[in-house]
């Protein structure tokens, strides 16, 4: 069985957009399995998918909220997808097909149908043969959040997330500058605070320092509020839209630490992306990011306390060499998420899953 090739279906496809789905697959292809990305459209994708390509023998489940939240935001649409995507789950596991779950975030970061969600995923994580996620606390969190029975809990196996390592090349630009430069980069969405972390710096008195805004906000609106909360700040720069990889590299050479104030953040490939770019981290203790930063790769803050943002936001402003220090290990931690161990874990747990 272990010799055996692998047909695996893996669903939603994000491979055109996310380099780490990108990444997985091509690490998983080594081992003699053969992944075919699903997108997630039309009345049934999985089992058009089936029909289309022959029976996969493991079914690789990703961000349950494409299959799962309209675009409309219709709460009883939601239970009529949740219910057709956890009948088909049972279609697939009565045909003798593994199931593999790996959990990217709690609940989707706009909670459009949290209860219904909730349920749907406590369910999807017993009819699972395994669960991924991508560090220690991850899996404490999802097995209180979504109530997992300690039988369920087992199959939950850590595998990290891989680094961006040759993805974004190098900077096209080299730029000397004296100011501190925070950057936030990344889709901008509502749970990921840009106008509150706009607000933040501006109360910084020093200035010398700079905020380096870059990303394409979710909606016209909130790029409305990201511009009057920046006002007529010089110290702060938006590049409100998408960025050509071939681009990316050029803002982190010029940053001297990424600034991630997000909230019900489980992984963060944002912070994944900075250490690879020997960044340090400004963000939320919360998720993954104590485990993956720890006290040398970045300014963690509780952001239940009053004013912790600014209060990192200060610390990291007045000490320029222990950001040096900490973006030096973050580059050589992130050397060790290497996508060939990654690809090797996922595969052994395929295989583990389909007897």
């Amino acid at each position: 069985m272990s010799d055996e090739r692998l047909s695996v279906f893996m669903a939603p496809d994000y491979s055109d957009s996310n380099p780490y789905q990108t990444a997985l697959i091509e690490a998983i292809e080594t081992h003699e399995v053969d992944i075919t990305p699903i997108e997630v459209e039309g009345l049934a994708p999985l089992l058009s998918a089936w029909r289309r390509n022959g029976q996969p023998d493991v079914v690789h489940l990703h961000w349950l909220h494409k299959f799962i939240i309209p675009s409309g935001q219709s709460t009883l649409l939601s239970l009529v997808l949740s219910v057709r995507l956890l009948f088909v789950i049972l279609v697939l596991r009565v045909r003798g097909i593994a199931i593999i779950w790996t959990v990217h975030n709690v609940l989707d970061h706009e909670r459009t149908a949290p209860r219904i969600e909730t349920l749907t995923r406590h369910t999807v994580a017993r009819l699972a043969d395994r669960i991924i996620v991508h560090c220690d606390q991850a899996k404490s969190i999802i097995t209180d959040a979504y109530r997992l029975p300690p039988t369920v809990a087992e199959q939950i196996i850590v595998i990290p997330h891989g680094n961006f390592e040759g993805h974004y090349g190098t900077p096209n630009r080299v730029e000397h500058q004296t100011d501190l430069v925070f950057l936030y980069f990344g889709m901008i969405r509502p749970y990921k605070n840009v106008p509150t972390l706009i607000e933040t710096f501006r109360e910084l008195e020093a200035q010398d320092v700079h905020l380096d805004v870059v990303g394409s906000p979710w909606s016209e609106e909130l790029a409305a509020e990201i511009r009057a909360a920046a006002g007529d700040d010089d110290r702060i720069t938006l590049e409100l839209s998408f960025v050509p990889d071939e681009d990316v590299a050029d803002y982190f050479e010029r940053a001297d630490a990424v600034v991630l104030p997000f909230d019900r953040v489980l992984t963060s490939g944002s912070a994944i992306l900075a250490m690879t770019f020997g960044r340090p981290v400004v963000a939320p203790a919360y998720g993954c990011l104590p485990e993956l930063l720890g006290e040398f790769g970045g300014i963690l803050y509780d952001e239940t306390t009053d004013r912790a943002l600014y209060r990192a936001l200060e610390k990291a402003s007045g000490d320029p060499e222990l950001l040096a220090r900490m973006g030096a290990r973050n580059r050589r931690v992130a050397t060790h998420l290497d996508w060939a161990s990654i690809g090797e874990r996922t595969v052994k747990a395929y295989r583990s899953a389909h007897i």
